[in-house]
């Protein structure tokens, strides 16, 4: 895309990646007061190098190679420090239980992290800024409705785009000849180059010969719903047709990725469960020990392709009350179960459904059959969904502030429906690390509260 976003996040990930290694450089300077020999250097930059890897792995946890954290000035040089200080916890238990590289650098450790948080934080708040900057070029938007005006308040509201919006066409209650004859008013009277638009409008041939002439010229032409995406990780539902549909199905992932899913989940699951074991057995025992029935409940579910699948979790309520609305209203919430909802220790069993291959352990949420039946009745492609497999936790899950549950909410459900269908177009094993990694993030959060 024209933005090239993601090639931003990348030249981030190579420069922290330099600026960690010449921080160790650095701290070797200080540490000896001399230049460091080439023998000093390997012996620090072998074991150091592990520690630049993880180093990257936090940053992308704690949500430094986001598109909009790129903009967050005042509070980098905490989100860099506090990052590093977790690096460094891990590398202090790394270097004194690892004999084999032979140094224990306690002295090295701390001026190492005072150093890196200063570099890091210096070229993402300085150097990057300066090599980002381009003079934004003029633009023209085409297009109505809320998705237009969060599109037009996101570039015009920030420096960092390559282009500005100088003009915006509304395209409600107008025909295809008006825009069009607009569009071109536009082009000849502001010099714009840019037009942002739903490419979907462009079926009027009574114009072709007007169209061909712009696209043979220097004027770029970009899809709104493919720029909107870009700019919120997210799909704009009033703007979907069956382009978008046809284009998201031929994006599907290969065969390969589909059996590494299935394998990785697999792998994952089984060892969570018998890493969680004793944790598993300890909830459960609590949890029979009290009233209300057994330590796990089953609540039915939508899965992959309308199927009805059961999910198992950990009892967090006084009883099972089978989801019926009139026993809900004796039911209650207990202390135990407060803090595994919080906490989302309630959900571990499901690792026992990923096994079994009923979810994943990333995908859209499964949910609740009468609700389904509801939202699809309201909701325009909302079923699209039930055409992957439904995980434990989802892009929708760590991007949506607020996602629906236990209750009817279209409105909400709708925002979490253009998450789960960005995936549902974008899915890929780099996208499910990442969710994993963002997830393992949200749940620390959670714990420390």
């Amino acid at each position: 895309m024209f933005l090239n976003l993601r090639r931003e996040a990348f030249i981030l990930l190579i420069g922290d990646l330099c600026f960690l290694a010449f921080s160790l450089w650095a701290t070797l300077l200080l540490r000896y007061s001399a230049f460091p020999d080439s023998h000093t250097v390997y012996t620090h930059f072998v074991p150091f190098s592990f520690l630049f890897i993880f180093s990257v792995l936090i940053f992308l946890i704690a949500g430094l190679y986001e598109k909009h954290t790129l903009l967050v000035k005042s509070k980098l040089p905490e989100m860099v420090f506090y990052a590093q200080m977790a690096n460094i916890a891990v590398a202090a238990i790394f270097f004194f239980l690892v004999p084999y590289f032979g140094i224990q650098p306690k002295t090295n450790l701390f001026i190492y992290l005072v150093l890196s948080t200063i570099f890091v934080s210096s070229w993402r708040l300085y150097f990057f800024p300066f090599l980002s900057v381009v003079k934004p070029a003029p633009a023209l938007l085409v297009g109505e409705g809320k998705e237009a005006e969060d599109v037009m308040g996101e570039v015009n509201g920030n420096t960092r785009y390559a282009m500005r919006f100088v003009a915006h066409v509304d395209m409600d209650g107008r025909s295809i000849e008006e825009i069009q004859k607009t569009i071109i008013s536009h082009l000849k009277e502001t010099g714009v180059s840019i037009v942002v638009m739903p490419f979907g409008r462009l079926r009027n041939q009574s114009f072709s010969k007007e169209w061909d002439a712009l696209m043979l010229s220097n004027v770029l032409f970009i899809n709104l719903p493919d720029l909107y995406e870009d700019l919120f990780d997210s799909v704009a539902l009033s703007l979907l047709d069956t382009r978008w549909f046809l284009g998201a199905r031929a994006r599907t992932p290969t065969a390969l990725y589909d059996v590494l899913k299935r394998v990785t989940d697999t792998i994952l699951a089984l060892s969570a469960l018998i890493f969680l074991l004793p944790l598993i057995l300890i909830i459960a025992f609590l949890l029979a020990l009290g009233e209300g029935g057994g330590p796990f409940i089953f609540q039915k579910r939508i899965g992959k392709g309308n199927r009805v699948i059961s999910i198992i979790k950990f009892r967090t309520m006084l009883f099972d009350d089978g989801e019926d609305p009139e026993k809900k209203k004796h039911n209650r919430v207990t202390h135990l179960g407060a803090f595994l909802r919080r906490t989302q220790i309630d959900e571990i069993p499901q690792f026992w459904n990923v096994l079994r291959g009923d979810i994943a352990l990333i995908g859209p949420r499964p949910e609740i059959p009468h609700f389904v039946t509801e939202y699809a009745r309201v909701i325009p492609y909302y079923e699209t969904r039930h055409l992957i497999q439904p995980g434990i936790s989802g892009w929708a899950q760590i991007k949506h502030a607020s996602p629906p549950k236990f209750k009817l909410d279209v409105e909400a459900t709708k925002q979490k429906l253009s998450y789960d269908l960005y995936y549902f177009k974008h899915r890929s094993f780099a996208l499910d690390m990442e969710i994993v990694l963002r997830t393992i993030k949200i749940l620390l959060g959670r714990a420390s509260r």
